[in-house]
């Protein structure tokens, strides 16, 4: 089982990379429809890998990995019903952000004025 040390700083706030992000989408991916018992036990497979550790660029990925389906299991603890993306609040959240930062840049991105981008 990974430590859970390592686990934590995944789950502070902070801007992830492109990797961390496609690996969370991955796993949100594999957990659609999944009870609860089911991301449990991806969750300790997650962990497992995390803690076999094979490299700089995997432990990003197996970070992130086992940080987002800790989170999908503790979201799923008190859910009745299977894992489902678009009824994740944290999810909608980031969407929505993402959303709003784009509807943002795109008319500085236009004017020249956001460099950025």
């Amino acid at each position: 089982m990974a430590d859970q040390h390592a686990i934590e700083p995944q789950q502070q706030p902070h801007e992830p990379t492109e990797r961390e992000r496609a690996t969370r989408d991955r796993v949100r991916d594999e957990a659609a429809g999944m009870s609860h018992h089911e991301a449990a036990a991806a969750r300790e497979a997650a962990e497992e890998a995390l803690a076999a550790g094979t490299g700089a660029g995997a432990d990003e990925e197996a970070l992130a990995a086992a940080a987002e389906w800790q989170r999908i299991t503790e979201l799923l603890a008190d859910h009745s019903g299977p894992y489902a993306p678009e009824s994740d609040p944290f999810v909608q959240g980031q969407l929505t952000a993402r959303e709003n930062l784009h509807a943002v840049r795109a008319p500085r991105a236009a004017s020249g004025l956001d460099r950025t981008t």
